[in-house]
């Protein structure tokens, strides 16, 4: 696989430009039934003259289904609170680059309530690991995986038999070659410990199995990450140790193959920091870090530096985009085929304001503020 990754970092853009095209051209309207629900805005919408898109919002995240082009965001909170408080999916579609909602159901509590989400592309349903539900009146709480079928826009619990312990804070990545879903850290639900250990899951069979790698990363806390799909790779970046008071700012790869994690250690790195985001980039072939927050005790400062990782020199670069979005953290962001694309976040933790979209062009080397109000305005609850 590595060969064939080295072959294709050399194709030129105009072949990547024709796979994107030949995509837009095969879509069928309707292809994914969920998408034809009509389309809503939520109450917490204050700026006037704005296309339809969620409302602000922080913890939300995003899956990516690269043969219909959408984008699927899912839940997150305005406020800050012991829960996600929203229960709703919107689609994006990156050539329409039009927003739908799906749902917006506050029956499906326990399915909103995950740090993170994965989509099979084969099956086209989306992992969702759920934490902290079905709590009781002494402080135990229950997990569950759930399902969510982008085909019949429904929500299954699934329950397989052996499950991840109650935890935040942890990251899942999808492995097109192994077919699974990597979960790595966070940390425990009742002593407040961050984890280190690795999960898999199998969409085919419902089965989680913990990996017991020999080498494991140092616990993370809300670390970002993502796959390199060329490079068969997990790639892990920062984020932070609970009982170590440590901010990270490590680059860790994971090959599902051999059951491994190594410290690639590049010379130079972006700053340490947490509530950020990394997403693969097809159109450089390298991995997009935008913002995060280097305290998480104070919240602040937040951050609005872009940079990239190269795989093949292990090499990160600071980027210097001639447009960006604002500071911020707790954002979602998704590799797609325009480039990675950004939502909401916001540069304080108590209400999150931002609700704008974003998508990186690393052509043109900017960042490009998509579906723009008319009427400008600070979003979220007031």
């Amino acid at each position: 696989m590595i060969d064939i990754y080295w072959s294709l970092q050399r194709a030129t853009p105009i072949v990547v430009l024709l796979l994107a095209l030949l995509v837009l051209i095969t879509l069928a309207p309707g292809r994914v039934s969920a998408s034809d629900a009509p389309v809503s805005l939520t109450d917490n919408q204050f700026r006037t003259g704005c296309p339809a898109h969620p409302s602000a919002r922080g913890y939300s995240n995003m899956v990516y289904d690269w043969a219909t082009g959408n984008a699927y965001l899912f839940g997150g909170t305005d406020h800050v609170g012991f829960v996600y408080s929203l229960f709703d999916v919107w689609s994006y579609n990156s050539f329409t680059q039009r927003w739908k909602l799906l749902v917006n159901s506050d029956t499906l509590f326990n399915a909103f309530q995950a740090d993170d989400r994965v989509l099979d592309p084969q099956s086209k349903k989306v992992l969702i690991f759920s934490t902290f539900v079905n709590c009781d009146a002494s402080g135990f709480c229950g997990v569950e995986t759930w399902i969510y079928d982008i085909a019949t826009n429904t929500f299954e619990n699934v329950a397989p038999a052996v499950q991840p312990s109650l935890r935040w804070g942890y990251r899942i990545a999808y492995d097109t070659q192994s077919k699974r879903a990597i979960l790595f850290g966070g940390s425990d639900g009742y002593t407040g410990e961050t984890l280190n250990d690795t999960w898999v899951y199998n969409f085919e069979t419902n089965a989680w199995t913990e990996m017991q790698p020999a080498t494991s990363p140092p616990p993370h806390h809300f670390a970002a990450m993502t796959y390199h799909p060329l490079a068969d790779r997990v790639i892990l970046f920062g984020g932070y140790n609970i009982q170590a008071d440590e901010y990270l700012n490590d680059t860790w790869a994971y090959d599902y193959n051999s059951n491994t994690w190594t410290d690639l250690q590049p010379t130079t790195r972006p700053s340490a920091r947490v509530y950020h985001t990394i997403a693969w980039d097809l159109w450089s072939n390298k991995i997009i870090l935008f913002g995060g927050v280097s305290n998480v005790k104070l919240y602040e400062p937040v951050l609005d530096d872009s940079w990239a990782f190269d795989l093949k020199s292990n090499t990160w670069t600071k980027l210097k985009p001639k447009a960006s979005p604002s500071a911020r953290a707790w954002h979602a962001m998704v590799g797609t085929w325009t480039g990675p694309l950004l939502f909401g976040g916001g540069p304080t933790h108590d209400v999150f304001t931002d609700d704008d979209t974003w998508s990186y062009n690393s052509r043109a080397k900017k960042w490009e503020e998509i579906g723009v109000c008319k009427t400008k305005g600070k979003a979220g609850l007031q």
